[in-house]
């Protein structure tokens, strides 16, 4: 008898500093990257929704639609469609929190997810920053957690994440100031 926690503990090991895990009714991904320049200097690289765009893999087909207001705040709604193999998308997430230049809070509106709250965190580190990801999240239809869905959405999670991080390191590599 194989309890949830157990299979998704086999099908989602850490790699790459990219972590998926069961937490109550859904799991966190967590991640964390360090990028040169202090926190003040970072987190305006993540008040332009547009830099979404950039730092999500093409596979996805990602365009904002639209982002009320730019640059962000509280409150903001940014409206964005993609492709998830194949499949039109249409994503909605509001700004929850929004404290310069330590944290922000986005949450899923509309989506492909139950539960969608990514925690973005800045911690200056030595002459740097350190970026740490958050995401709680759980799937509309729970009977996928036993479904070999589940590993592809974990694959999918943890391809975006790195392709995230491999942009943001050329965003921040030339001079360790925002592009």
């Amino acid at each position: 008898m194989d309890s949830l926690d157990s299979l998704v503990t086999t099908a989602m090991p850490t790699t790459a500093g990219i972590a998926i895990e069961p937490v109550g009714a859904g799991w966190r991904l967590s991640c964390a990257q360090r990028v040169p320049g202090p926190p003040a200097e970072v987190f305006p690289f993540f008040a332009t929704a547009r830099n979404l765009e950039r730092i999500t893999p093409a596979f996805l087909h990602f365009r904002i639609l639209r982002s009320t207001p730019e640059p962000l705040a509280a409150g903001a709604r940014i409206d964005y469609a993609l492709r998830l193999h194949g499949l039109p998308v249409r994503w909605r997430t509001r700004i929850d929190a929004w404290e310069p230049p330590r944290r922000f809070v986005d949450r899923q509106v509309r989506g492909p997810f139950r539960t969608w709250v990514h925690t973005h965190t800045f911690q200056a580190r030595g002459d740097g920053t350190l970026i740490n990801d958050v995401v709680r999240f759980d799937l509309y239809c729970r009977p996928l957690a036993r479904t070999p869905a589940l590993g592809w959405i974990f694959a999918d999670l943890r391809a975006i994440f790195e392709h995230r991080r491999r942009e943001m390191e050329r965003a921040f590599a030339r001079s360790g100031r925002q592009p």
